[in-house]
């Protein structure tokens, strides 16, 4: 079944409180939902990690397996 217009639900007031979606147009607004998430995700960490790479706070792959193999002696 494919909803050809938009169907509604409504209170007993006539308001919406409600939309019927087909199943296909559902996993697509789901799918652009994670796809955002992602967005937004990579975004926020983008920018933390500049700000850590402007700031000078990084250090080397090899520097941090040095310290955390030191540590666990």
């Amino acid at each position: 079944m494919v909803l050809k217009e938009e169907q509604f639900v409504t209170d007993a007031n006539g308001r919406r409180v409600g939309v019927l979606l087909d199943v296909k147009t559902y996993d697509r607004l789901r799918e652009a939902e994670e796809e955002l998430a992602d967005i937004r995700a990579y975004d926020t960490a983008r920018s933390r990690v500049h700000a850590e790479l402007k700031a000078g706070e990084v250090i080397s792959l090899a520097d941090y397996r040095t310290k955390r193999n030191a540590r666990r002696k």
